[in-house]
C-alpha cells in the first residue's frame, strides 16, 4: 500500500511540473514524435498510431494514445506534418494537437539537412478531487487530503507549445537534435477554488542511428537516443534487425548509470502489407519500481506510402487556335 501511494504521489508531482513529453520504446519507428524536421524525409505519406500502457497493473500509470501524419511537398522542398497526442498520469491529462513544417537542403548526391518547426495548443486538465490519501476525510459533502502538498480542485488550463529539430543525414547514417516545449509556457489552472499554475518544463533530444546493410536480406540499426529535462539526463540504447523489408527484432537498454537503469526492451514486428505494418514493444522493469507493476506494453501502426504531393506546378496550358 505505501509504495503504491508513494508512486501515486510521484504521478501527481509529474502533474504539477506539467510534464508532457511520455516514455517510448518503439522510437526508431516514429522519429517525426520527438523531432518535427523527420516530415518528408523517407518521401513517403506517413501516417503512425502508437498508444503505450506504462506500469501496467498500476491505477493511475501513466497511459499514452498519439497520432501523427506527414508528407513531403516536393514544390519547397520541404515538409509538413500533424500530431495528437494524450497523455494521463494519476490525476492529470494532457492534450496537445500541432502542425509542423520543415525545409530540407540537399548538400550533396549523399547527404541532406533539415530544419523543422512545430507549433500547437495543449490543454492540461487536474482532478485532485479523485486523489485518495491514507489520512484524508472524504466524507461528503466535503474533501480533505488533510495534506497542504495536495490540492482538491478540478480545473483545466489551455498554453501554447512549441518544438524545433534538426536532422542531418549522410547515406545510412542519421543524427538529429530537437527540443519540446521551448516557450516554457505558464498555464493557469481554473478551479473553484483558487488558481493553480502549472509550468511547462523543456526537453531535449539527441538522437543517431546507423543502418548496415548486412546483405541484400538482412540489415542491422544501432542507435542511441538522450533525453534531457533540466539536470535529468535519460538514454536509450537500441539494435533492431530488419529481414527481407517484412521483419523487425530488436532490443533497447534504457539506462546509463545505477540510478538511471529503467528497462529492458524487447521489440518486435512485421509488415502487413506493402503499406501497413505492426510493431510491439514490451518493457521488462529494472528499477525499484519493477516489484508493483507488470511491465510496459506499446504499440504502433504505421502507413506508408510513396506521394507526389506538390510536386512540381501544372503545365502551362497552350491553346491550339484550330479548336479556337
Amino acid at each position: 500500500m505505501n509504495k503504491l501511494f508513494t508512486l501515486f504521489i510521484c504521478l501527481i508531482t509529474c502533474s504539477l511540473s506539467a510534464q508532457q513529453t511520455p516514455q517510448s520504446s518503439l522510437y526508431n519507428f516514429n522519429i517525426y514524435e520527438f523531432n518535427p524536421a523527420l516530415a518528408g524525409i523517407d518521401n513517403n505519406l506517413s501516417i503512425n498510431g502508437d498508444i503505450r500502457s506504462q506500469w501496467a497493473g498500476i491505477v493511475g500509470a501513466p497511459l499514452t494514445q498519439s497520432l501523427n501524419a506527414h508528407v513531403p511537398v516536393y514544390i519547397t522542398n520541404g515538409g509538413f506534418g500533424v500530431s495528437l497526442r494524450n497523455f494521463t498520469a494519476g490525476v492529470s491529462q494532457n492534450i496537445q494537437a500541432a502542425l509542423s513544417y520543415n525545409q530540407i537542403i540537399q548538400i550533396n548526391e549523399k547527404a541532406r539537412l533539415s530544419f523543422g518547426v512545430s507549433g500547437g495548443i495543449m490543454q492540461h486538465s487536474f482532478n485532485g478531487s479523485e486523489l485518495l490519501t491514507p489520512e484524508g476525510n472524504y466524507e461528503l459533502p466535503g474533501i480533505d487530503h488533510n495534506d497542504q502538498q495536495l490540492s482538491e480542485f478540478d480545473g483545466n488550463g489551455t498554453a501554447p507549445i512549441l518544438s524545433a529539430g534538426i536532422i542531418l543525414e549522410y547515406e545510412n547514417l542519421r543524427v538529429g537534435i530537437s527540443g519540446d516545449n521551448l516557450l516554457e509556457s505558464q498555464l493557469s489552472v481554473n478551479s473553484i477554488q483558487d488558481d493553480v499554475f502549472f509550468n511547462q518544463i523543456r526537453h531535449y533530444y539527441g538522437y543517431v542511428s546507423y543502418r548496415l546493410d548486412l546483405n541484400n536480406d538482412l540489415s542491422l540499426t544501432p542507435s542511441v537516443l538522450v533525453k534531457a529535462e533540466n539536470a535529468e539526463i535519460q538514454a536509450d540504447f537500441n539494435v533492431f534487425a530488419e529481414l527481407n523489408e517484412k521483419f523487425v527484432f530488436g532490443v533497447s537498454y534504457r539506462g546509463y548509470s545505477n540510478i538511471s537503469t529503467d528497462a529492458l526492451v524487447f521489440q518486435g514486428g512485421f509488415r502487413l502489407s506493402s503499406t501497413l505494418s505492426l510493431k510491439y514493444a514490451y518493457d521488462f522493469g529494472l528499477s525499484e519500481i519493477r516489484t508493483v507493476n507488470n511491465g510496459s506494453h506499446e504499440i504502433l501502426i504505421s502507413y506508408d506510402i510513396a506521394t507526389n504531393f506538390g510536386k512540381g506546378t501544372p503545365p502551362e496550358i497552350i491553346y491550339n487556335p484550330r479548336f479556337l
